[in-house]
């Protein structure tokens, strides 16, 4: 590795993959040395990683040390608190190891966000049966309900009625450690299929909040999962956008993020913009969405970030393009898929590209996965929002997969 400088990407199920990765390294002219975590994703990526650099186990700090990495990176949620306790020891920079509490639970950023006067979401930690009512009490209904850890919106609920709360909360204590009952952000009216809220990925340098792409959103299928988004031009007016990016600015700093990548979440409401949530890295479709309506390279700013480059300042707003992603997702009472059919006439839909089935006949589906959920997904370039509208409308009437 001697002549080029090494980037360290600690590795696991994320929002950037091996080939994706090892395309933004040769462009910056470093090479990869990949720290794996132990999990059955990193595992069964190890051999593609092995392609593109040198693997070493995540937990070998010497071995990773001998190395002499000048950056640090990870793509995956499950690994921020590691990759921030591996740049401490290796001395490299990365999320401050004090801001992790507040980057990855979601109650400690509820707490920042409101301290910062950036948020003042009522929100409440439960951890047993008996912490329901006070919470419940504090929160007031409609309330949300999710776990306080998590990614894809795993498990998170709706709640209207007490009663019915109580038994929910009850019910997902079994599944879940703790518990962040929150207000329910009511989004404005918006027609089908937009969604109500959007996502602001930032690239981060000391108290400087690089915007590098905004992906507006589709709604969301019930209760919360994910139906992807697009961009890079928006049915949102440019003065709404630059509004949208001031405040993922202010929520990133108050957050604690100082460095590296962030994604902030946000509601549009009848009352202004409000924070869902802030994310310690780059969002999950945001490189594919940026890089083919040629906006910015989110991963390769990453790249640059993490090894001190000087770093370019993307156009968000100039973007004529509309490229999207959309996952389908199965309806909340199937269990298992019955049938998969022809696809095809998805494929040729005009502006389709792409269409990737991610399930088989028999595999069980759940709601409860969130964003994991999604049976395919489908991506593609259309050039008016109009003819967006008429295509995210075929592709749901379209009859190819059952369920029972």
């Amino acid at each position: 590795m001697a002549g080029k400088q090494v980037l360290l990407v600690v590795y696991d199920d994320g929002s950037a993959g091996p080939e994706r990765i090892a395309e933004a390294a040769r462009a910056h002219a470093c090479t990869l040395l990949f720290a794996v975590a132990d999990t059955p994703h990193a595992r069964e990526m190890t051999p593609a990683l092995e392609a593109f650099g040198v693997v070493v186990d995540l937990d070998d700090v010497d071995e990773l040390r001998q190395y002499e990495p000048a950056g640090i990176v990870t793509f995956s949620e499950y690994q921020l608190g590691r990759t921030a306790e591996l740049a401490v020891t290796l001395k490299l920079t990365h999320h401050d190891i004090s801001a992790v509490p507040a980057i990855t639970r979601k109650d400690l950023q509820r707490e920042a966000l409101r301290a910062a006067g950036v948020e003042a979401v009522r929100a409440r930690t439960v951890r047993s049966p008996g912490d329901v009512d006070a919470a419940l009490a504090a929160v007031g209904l409609p309330a949300i309900v999710k776990p306080v850890v998590s990614a894809a919106s795993r498990n998170t609920l709706a709640l209207e009625d007490p009663a019915e709360a109580r038994e929910v909360v009850t019910g997902l204590l079994a599944l879940e450690p703790e518990l962040l009952l929150e207000e329910q952000l009511i989004g404005r009216p918006t027609p089908h299929p937009w969604g109500d809220y959007v996502a602001v990925d930032c690239v981060v340098e000391g108290e400087d909040v690089v915007p590098v792409f905004v992906t507006s959103k589709f709604a969301l299928a019930p209760p919360f999962r994910e139906r992807g988004g697009y961009g890079a031009r928006s049915i949102l007016p440019a003065d709404e956008i630059e509004m949208l990016i001031e405040l993922s600015g202010r929520a990133v700093r108050a957050v604690g993020i100082r460095g590296g990548m962030a994604q902030v979440e946000i509601k549009l409401t009848a009352d202004g913009p409000r924070v869902i949530e802030v994310n310690g890295r780059l969002g999950g479709w945001t490189d594919d969405l940026a890089r083919r309506s040629a906006t910015s390279d989110p991963v390769g700013l990453a790249v640059a970030a993490a090894l001190g480059r000087p770093l370019s300042r993307p156009d968000v707003l100039g973007g004529d393009a509309i490229t999207f992603r959309y996952l389908i997702t199965p309806p909340m009472q199937a269990g298992r898929v019955a049938a998969i059919g022809d696809i095809t006439p998805l494929r040729t839909l005009p502006g389709v590209g792409r269409v990737t089935v991610l399930t088989e006949v028999g595999a069980d589906v759940d709601w409860r996965l969130g964003t994991q959920s999604a049976v395919a997904t489908i991506s593609g370039q259309v050039d008016t929002h109009e003819q967006l509208v008429e295509l995210i409308d075929r592709i749901e009437s379209a009859r190819w997969i059952e369920y029972v």
